[in-house]
């Protein structure tokens, strides 16, 4: 039986050595958090994916820790932005480069001896990537894989505690949900003299679960829309607080019920 005494000495894979990963691979849950580095409207930074994936990921581990073995791995930082390089600021990998990636990260874990192995994206273009990243994981070794992105798997909670409606769409692009969590985090990085943004979309803001529905592409719809999916003036840190809990809290508990999944 796991106990808190018994856990691994950080949550951080990169700062444990080569003898304690040995250890504990075999008994751990290891989260490897998938982002990107691209435009987020004239308000937010281009590390925002990167900078949530790292937070989200981490305060979820800190809580889950006290159930199970669990590690997090440095934030794969890169994702598939090809459609945001229409602006400055994307560092962009194909949609192959980026499995081809996180299949040769994932196999390195496997070599590292980890059985349970859970992929957490930040970024909506990398979804179904990271997927098939975990499918095909799978198939190449004994292992339970997972991939989920952080909003999914909390759509239910943040719908049922009332932050579904006010800040526009969830997850939205650089809108009132991402520029609420870096309010929450980092504030300096956040330009509020450039908020509220002028209003260039016409389609209504009806919350709607991101994890169903056909998936829509429009030639051309982000240069459209200047980039943001909505104006982010509603959002504010309280809001940010609030969405940060409720994310964290669900994808602890998320960890758990992954982890205690049998292997075989």
């Amino acid at each position: 039986m796991y106990s808190f005494s018994d856990r691994p000495g950080s949550l951080l894979f990169q700062e444990l050595n080569r003898d304690e990963i040995g250890k504990w691979a075999p008994e751990a849950t290891i989260i490897l958090p998938v982002a990107a580095i691209e435009q987020h409207g004239p308000h937010l930074p281009v590390w925002t994916d990167s900078l949530l994936a790292e937070s989200i990921t981490l305060q979820a581990a800190v809580r889950a820790r006290e159930e199970i073995p669990i590690l997090v791995c440095p934030v794969v930082t890169y994702g598939s932005s090809h459609h945001h390089l229409i602006y400055p600021g994307a560092m962009s990998l194909s949609n192959d480069t980026l499995i081809g990636v996180l299949r040769d990260l994932t196999d390195s874990l496997v070599s590292s001896g980890f059985r349970r192995i859970y992929l957490i994206n930040s970024h909506g273009g990398n979804e179904e990537c990271v997927r098939l990243a975990a499918r095909e994981l799978a198939l190449r070794h004994p292992v339970i894989a997972g991939a989920v992105s952080y909003w999914t798997i909390a759509w239910d909670q943040i719908v049922q505690e009332g932050q579904a409606g006010s800040l526009g769409i969830v997850p939205g692009h650089a809108g009132g949900f991402e520029t609420s969590l870096l309010l929450a985090l980092r504030p300096d990085l956040v330009r509020t003299e450039l908020l509220p943004l002028p209003n260039r979309r016409n389609i209504p803001l009806t919350p709607r679960d991101p994890s169903t529905g056909p998936l829509i592409q429009r030639h051309g719809s982000w240069a459209a829309i200047d980039g943001y999916s909505d104006d982010a003036g509603s959002a504010s840190a309280e809001s940010g607080q609030k969405l940060l809990e409720i994310i964290s809290r669900s994808l602890a508990a998320e960890f758990v019920r992954f982890h205690q999944l049998k292997l075989n």
